[in-house]
């Protein structure tokens, strides 16, 4: 009877344990929505064309745009669409558009990725403002801004192709934000991996100034400009930058205001503790999993040091929260990976489910994937489920006992 009673106890607090840990450690699962080559990478969609999947965007009612910047159509760089549903997982059409991104290098052909879009906004994308002025490609204001390796940006309101509109001499972007200053104004932001600087270009598209780091030459030899993302804290556009060593790991996460302003360095981790080569950012919804309300960094190993996981660090003190660990007891790790962002709730996702791309292979192939958070069964639920297994056992005892005599 003894060994019997402490059995029940043994599965009863087996099962509570089990709920603790899976919440200390949060449930996330991810899904492959679209891939390149089936062969290289399942997921639910094949588009021959997401080729290195590097950045990401939407309107607030706009399927998801994706970078592909190892493309070749017609010789250049191209953006593919994807609607997305809301649904938990997630399911992708296939490719509902693609449009050509032209750039300065758009011949010849462009298959050895040196030319095609990395970084792109939507001028209408959720907290933005835009005139109808602003942008203009032609007569019409950009619908989709890309940034371009060869320093270029290239905008889009219709057609096959995009058209470029402005090139900085020198530079080659990695990434590209849209925001709006402290007057309304709308600008661009791009990270030029060539000068260490945020390029700033207004509405007119002309390069008016640049950001960087106060303290960039001080940075440990080896670092460049990144990316650049806007992200709303607290509902205030802020502009956050990351920085890359090109030889080993290690990364820097700088914040700045949209009107320029040096905020501060919210995560200084040159000894690659955790970063390597960040690119991607995302500031998770509250109630997303154990990391809701912080910030998620994406490592994106482009120098091959190893790291290739999604971090998660305080928003307010830059302080190390944790790995994102799927439910298959693994890391989160897909090589080249770029773009974090969640969806708008419409054709470009749930607005609690996190979306990613990846390059793959050396930027060879692409993935275009999701990460959802999957709730626990809450104490309760597993406390009656307790109960139920202790009763049972009881009831089971006793018509045992009962059959004996």
């Amino acid at each position: 009877m003894r060994t019997f009673v402490c059995r029940l106890v043994s599965i009863t607090l087996s099962l509570f344990l089990a709920v603790g840990t899976a919440r200390a450690g949060g449930v996330y699962v991810q899904t492959n929505l679209v891939s390149n080559n089936q062969s290289i990478m399942t997921a639910q969609q094949t588009d021959p064309n997401l080729q290195a999947a590097w950045g990401l965007s939407f309107s607030t009612t706009s399927p998801f745009w994706i970078s592909d910047q190892a493309a070749n159509v017609n010789g250049s760089g191209a953006a593919t669409v994807y609607r997305v549903s809301t649904t938990q997982p997630p399911s992708s059409s296939g490719p509902l558009l693609t449009v050509g991104i032209t750039n300065q290098g758009n011949a010849p052909p462009n298959p050895n990725m040196t030319n095609g879009p990395t970084g792109q906004v939507n001028t209408g994308a959720p907290g933005i403002t835009t005139g109808s002025t602003d942008f203009l490609v032609g007569t019409s204001k950009a619908a989709f801004i890309f940034a371009n390796l060869d320093g270029s940006i290239s905008g889009w309101n219709g057609g096959a192709k995009s058209t470029i509109e402005t090139t900085v001499a020198g530079a080659s972007f990695t990434g590209l934000a849209i925001g709006n200053t402290s007057t309304g104004a709308a600008q661009l932001y791009a990270a030029d991996q060539n000068s260490g600087n945020i390029d700033v270009i207004n509405n007119k598209w002309q390069m008016t100034g640049t950001l960087s780091d106060p303290n960039f030459a001080k940075f440990p030899s080896g670092y460049a400009t990144f990316n650049v993302q806007n992200l709303s804290v607290n509902g205030t556009q802020t502009l956050f930058v990351t920085y890359a060593n090109q030889s080993t790991s290690g990364g820097i996460v700088d914040e700045f205001s949209t009107n320029g302003t040096f905020i501060k360095t919210l995560i200084n981790d040159t000894a690659g503790a955790h970063l390597n080569a960040p690119w991607g950012l995302a500031i998770a919804p509250q109630g997303w999993g154990q990391f809701g309300g912080d910030l998620l960094v994406g490592n994106n190993n482009a120098n091959s040091a190893g790291l290739t996981e999604i971090n998660a660090y305080n928003l307010t003190t830059g302080d190390f929260v944790g790995t994102l660990m799927l439910n298959t007891g693994q890391p989160f790790s897909e090589t080249e990976l770029w773009a974090l962002s969640f969806g708008n709730g419409g054709s470009a996702g749930s607005t609690d489910t996190l979306f990613f791309t990846a390059g793959l292979d050396n930027n060879t192939n692409g993935l275009f994937g999701a990460i959802s958070s999957v709730p626990e069964p809450s104490s309760a639920v597993v406390g009656l489920i307790a109960l139920g297994v202790l009763a049972g056992g009881w009831r089971w005892k006793n018509r045992r006992r009962n059959t004996r005599s």
